[in-house]
């Protein structure tokens, strides 16, 4: 009998230090599986969402009201991450016209370990109107805004500066030390451009998903 119940305990202890395991190995799992969403629908991919493009990539036209005028600048924003928490955000500025020979590059690096999940917001504008602001109801009417554009915008946990900023902004026609001006930076708040509202919904709720399988929590103030 002796034997029987140190028999039963063993089980018992295996199954105590088994359990957390797979809940680890599943959060693991889980999270792997969401950023491998976010990955293949919002980073460039052939064959992928938007043509290929992803959802990070956008156009923004001279704002004026006519749908029809000429292209500012265009935007590609990725995503990478280590197959865990770490994060890199790449957001690529190619202006057109005028500014066309300073192309700039921010890389913005982090834990989502540091974000605070609550802090997600999606806010809209309209790429042919992005001076006037579709969170105010009288401008959407007045300049009848199409807000189907939008960034999502998040913030580390208790304002905490945890975002590094890599900017990089380059002056194509310029040689030598006045070719390119570096800065490095941080920062508590960062954004993923996308370019379909309906999209941008589902990606805030899976990176929110991330962040909490991360053990991100809201701030404490």
């Amino acid at each position: 009998m002796k034997r029987e119940w140190i028999v039963l305990a063993g089980i018992a202890v295996a199954g105590l230090i088994s359990f957390p395991a797979y809940r680890a190995f599943e959060r693991h799992r889980d999270l792997s599986e969401t950023l491998a969403w976010i990955d293949q629908t919002y980073n460039p991919h052939e064959g992928g969402d938007n043509w290929g493009q992803g959802h990070g990539w956008e156009k923004l036209y001279t704002p004026n009201g006519d749908k029809t005028d000429s292209i500012t600048e265009e935007y590609q924003t990725t995503i990478a991450s280590d197959g865990g928490c770490n994060i890199k955000i790449r957001s690529e500025t190619h202006p057109i016209g005028v500014w066309q020979d300073m192309p700039s590059v921010g890389t913005y690096s982090f834990d989502l370990r540091d974000i605070d999940p609550s802090s997600i917001t999606i806010q809209l504008f309209d790429p042919h109107n992005y001076v006037f602001s579709c969170q105010d109801p009288e401008q959407v009417k007045n300049y009848n805004l199409d807000c189907t554009s939008g960034e999502l915008v998040f913030l580390t946990r208790n304002a905490a500066p945890a975002i590094r900023e890599d900017y990089v902004r380059t002056f194509t026609k310029l040689t030598g030390a006045e070719h390119e001006q570096r800065n490095t930076s941080r920062t508590q708040k960062m954004w993923l451009l996308v370019d379909d509202a309906n999209y941008g919904q589902r990606l805030a709720r899976a990176w929110k998903h991330a962040i909490e399988l991360c053990g991100g929590k809201s701030s404490k103030f």
